[in-house]
């Protein structure tokens, strides 16, 4: 039972060490993020959601005059927020 919940957590612990860190100070860096899928980032992004997802705008949420355009998605894809 413990080597299972250790394997598990050194996988966790593997993927989140060896994934990298970003960092926007070149002007050829990429403008998304993606987190094991799980949750994934794209700035700027004013793109089609598509059908298999349930979209959210910020505007249904929280009334707002100044979008990003950014666009966030969960659980490889099932959640999109939409900040346009």
């Amino acid at each position: 039972m413990y080597s299972k919940i250790i394997s598990l957590l050194a996988v966790v612990v593997a993927s989140i060490v060896l994934s990298g860190c970003e960092s926007n100070s070149s002007p050829m860096a990429d403008n998304n993020t993606n987190i094991l899928g799980i949750v994934k980032i794209e700035k700027g992004s004013y793109g089609h959601t598509g059908r298999n997802t349930v979209p959210v705008n910020t505007d249904e949420v929280v009334a707002r005059t100044d979008f990003s355009g950014d666009k966030y998605t969960f659980l490889w894809g099932l959640i999109t927020i939409k900040d346009y």
